[in-house]
């Protein structure tokens, strides 16, 4: 009885030697697939990180010459005014000789030879637009200061008739006028605390 004891308990030993040292294999191998695996999250956190932060600077680039070409543009448009208002009735052709005698009626000091037109052209009717509503007119004024002189001709005084109508803004460009109407609250409590900006 002792040597079957014996006997028993020299195969059940073997059997668990077997048995820890395969288990001792796949743990060595779990662990060595697991760092593998560490690693490689590792390198693809370092990896996204640093793409993130490029991504970042590549956004505030993009936003720095998104305000840079606004900027351009609104300096090739400084000359220009745009009219709303003026009849449809008043042809390309007509345009100018309108819009120099207009300009006459506000700044009646300045000299007929100061107030000259590059060029005035309509502008494309909005979708959202009745067809009846005057398409809007841009001139571009050749001296800037004479344009200058005519928009604050414009903010003291009411237009005489027949030219009561118009309206008269600075051409902006879609970016700035985009962000002019994100600051509109600002600027009616400014404007309602008569506070200058």
């Amino acid at each position: 009885m002792a040597e079957l004891s014996d006997k028993l308990q020299a195969s059940i030993t073997a059997q668990i030697h077997t048995l820890t040292t395969d288990l001792r294999k796949e743990l060595l191998e779990i662990g060595s697939r697991t760092a593998h695996v560490e690693k490689s999250l590792h390198d693809f956190a370092v990896a996204h990180n640093s793409l993130a932060d490029r991504l970042q600077e590549l956004e505030t680039s993009l936003e720095a010459q998104k305000c840079k070409v606004a900027d351009l543009d609104d300096r090739s448009r400084r000359n220009n005014l745009r009219f709303r208002g003026i009849p449809e009735s008043i042809h390309n052709t007509e345009q100018n000789k309108y819009l120099t005698n207009l300009f006459q009626e506000l700044t009646p000091s300045t000299h007929p030879d100061l107030l000259a037109i590059d060029r005035a052209h309509r502008l494309r009717r909005p979708n959202h637009l009745p067809t009846t509503t005057a398409r809007d007119v841009i001139a571009r004024i050749h001296f800037y200061h004479v344009k200058e002189h005519i928009t604050k001709a414009c903010r003291n005084a009411a237009l005489p008739e027949p030219y009561s109508s118009i309206k008269i803004f600075a051409d902006l460009s879609a970016t700035t006028l985009q962000f002019r109407k994100s600051m509109t609250q600002v600027t009616t409590t400014l404007r309602s605390n008569d506070i200058g900006y």
